[in-house]
């Protein structure tokens, strides 16, 4: 199928039914959207049924809501780059092959459209869902592995200053014995997965969903087992043309929930950030007066 989203839209717009209609005046002002949502989930935001979805997606001529989806996908990201899987692929593909100028020409193309996806899921009601538990919770966990880690470790940095109670697990106990022994009512633990997805990570968020955790995993556009597990999903696009998949819309992801996180928990998170604030001037953390009193009472260079 080569149409595009609108023009399949408009091709069988006649055919449609009026809660279709509605449906699909929708996508064509937000097209992303069908990117990013579930068929419940658009179905909730346009208000019409999880069947009068599946419909209109056969009646505008796609098989399913997944071939909808990557079309649409398709659309947003242009060209679409092959799947190349390690390091050794990549490679071979990106960053030594003839096309490798190719791929590295469009990167930045690809990049920006990935920062878009993420504004797009921004907007979505699984996003609500996932700031609301990561604000209302008694104690939040974060977990990631191998060259994605340090996402998981910057995001609790970032949570540690905006509320209490935010610890990351380095998995090295081997059990998570801090995870599983806190005695906190309501708990919530955020996996950060990507290619080629640790066994430890799905391991850990099939333990925790047993235990009664809420689960939120950040991922890949390709991560197989997040959605089996848990509803609370946010996936993006890391496969932008270099060696390295990029993680720039994830980081991206991470700094937009925090801000969101802050303007849910409000007075609470402004009271949070003032005692960190005083704790870093209590014992020296940042150079920001230091920095300025140099700058006031620096004189320009002179070479007369």
């Amino acid at each position: 199928m080569t149409n595009t989203l609108s023009q399949q839209i408009q091709e069988h717009f006649s055919a449609l039914s009026k809660s279709e209609r509605a449906l699909a005046n929708f996508l064509l002002t937000n097209p992303d959207c069908l990117m990013v949502e579930s068929a419940a989930s658009l179905a909730s935001k346009v208000g019409v049924s999880a069947m009068t979805v599946s419909r209109f997606i056969r009646k505008i001529g796609f098989i399913d809501h997944s071939e909808a989806k990557n079309s649409v996908k398709k659309e947003v990201f242009g060209t679409v780059l092959p799947d190349a899987g390690g390091f050794e692929q990549r490679y071979e593909l990106y960053g030594h092959s003839d096309e490798s100028d190719k791929w590295s020409s469009e990167n930045l193309e690809l990049e920006i459209a990935a920062i878009r996806q993420v504004h797009e899921l921004r907007r979505s009601a699984h996003w609500q869902r996932c700031v609301e538990l990561l604000a209302s919770a008694d104690a939040v966990y974060l977990a990631s592995y191998q060259v994605i880690r340090h996402i998981a470790i910057g995001f609790s940095a970032q949570l540690e200053c905006v509320r209490p109670r935010v610890c990351y697990l380095d998995g090295l106990d081997g059990t998570y014995g801090q995870l599983f022994t806190d005695p906190a009512a309501h708990k919530t633990i955020v996996v950060i997965d990507t290619y080629p997805y640790t066994i430890q990570a799905e391991k850990l968020a099939v333990q925790a969903v047993e235990a009664g955790l809420d689960l939120v995993v950040i991922c890949d556009e390709f991560c197989h087992w997040a959605r089996e597990i848990s509803d609370n999903v946010l996936s993006v696009t890391t496969n932008t043309g270099m060696v390295f998949r990029s993680k720039a819309a994830m980081s991206i992801l991470t700094n937009l929930l925090t801000n969101d996180i802050i303007s849910s928990l409000g007075d609470s998170s402004a009271k949070h950030m003032e005692i960190v604030t005083k704790a870093e001037d209590r014992f020296g953390q940042t150079t920001k007066e230091t920095t300025i009193k140099k700058s006031q009472n620096t004189q320009p260079l002179s070479f007369e």
